[in-house]
């Protein structure tokens, strides 16, 4: 009778077991995870493809080459490993490829040392003609700046008068998962607009329709499932968000710390500016009684 009962709820495991096809609801990992985003675009060369295409403006027959030069191995993985997508592209530029989705300070330097040791391939007594373009991409659905107001926004180093590049070899860029409002038609064209929608599906309902009729994402899609539902990799993204929920929590605590410090600072100052100006009013006071008292002195005389 166990026996029984065992293959019955084996079989009904079977049944039941999450596939593409039958995913409903909520979507656990996002593309917005970084394992999943560089264990998806490693394994699908046609997905990756059409993201730097987008990110690029470039044509799918323009890539005669992509190669993931930081390949990621599930099972050595830690809890607390943040990563970047490393590329070469047709042999001739490094694209680094960042994911950002929680706040960090410090991301404008951060993201300036990604992008310069990027840049910094040669070996020890190489010639500097052997340097490659090098673009870094930042994706991400946090306020990195104070005001945002473009959706995709590139970066290079220029003269600050006359707005000339200094070189062509270094570029920065940044896509607003958060600001997908403020795309533009080169935008919508070029596909930066479907991978933010991408990103930002959150339902597998979102996602598969907008994977419809295109294979590649459908392929996405399956792996994010396999993930999903692999025990050891499941353990390695639910690391991952606590990881993160404590930074978010850390960040958070810290912000409340400084707000206090600066409330309890100007809270003096208020109190230092109140007594010197209540010992100011006590020495024009006494001014005054000195100067009766001289007066009345003055008088008797």
């Amino acid at each position: 009778m166990e026996r029984k009962l065992f293959r019955f709820m084996n079989h009904n495991e079977k049944q039941n077991k999450l596939t593409y096809e039958n995913a409903t609801g909520t979507i656990k990992y996002t593309l917005r995870d970084d394992v999943v985003f560089h264990y998806t675009m490693q394994n699908s060369k046609n997905a990756l493809t059409g993201l730097v295409c987008a990110l690029k403006g470039l044509k799918f027959e323009d890539v005669k080459e992509l190669v993931v030069l930081n390949p990621i191995t599930l099972n050595a993985l830690l809890k607390e490993t943040i990563m970047d997508l490393k590329l070469i592209l047709n042999s001739g530029e490094v694209m680094n490829i960042e994911l950002q989705t929680y706040m960090d300070a410090l991301w404008e330097r951060r993201s300036l040392l990604y992008w310069c040791r990027a840049f910094d391939m040669l070996k020890e007594g190489e010639d500097y003609s052997l340097l490659k373009p090098t673009s870094h991409y930042c994706i991400t659905n946090q306020e990195l700046f104070e005001k945002t107001d473009e959706f995709f926004s590139q970066y290079k180093i220029l003269n600050i008068k006359n707005h000339r590049p200094y070189t062509d070899l270094l570029s920065m860029n940044v896509l607003q998962l958060n600001h997908t409002e403020l795309a533009t038609r080169k935008d919508v064209e070029s596909g930066l607009l479907y991978w933010a929608e991408l990103f930002n599906a959150s339902t597998w309902e979102e996602f598969k329709e907008l994977a419809k009729d295109n294979p590649s994402i459908e392929e996405v899609g399956k792996m994010i499932v396999k993930l999903s539902t692999d025990d050891q990799t499941a353990e390695i993204l639910e690391g991952q968000r606590r990881f993160r929920e404590q930074m978010a929590t850390t960040r958070h605590l810290l912000e409340d710390a400084q707000k206090k410090v600066a409330e309890m600072s100007e809270t003096i100052a208020d109190k230092e500016a109140t007594i010197a100006d209540k010992e100011a009013t006590i020495a024009e006071l006494q001014a005054e009684i000195q100067r009766l008292k001289e007066a009345s002195t003055r008088s008797k005389i």
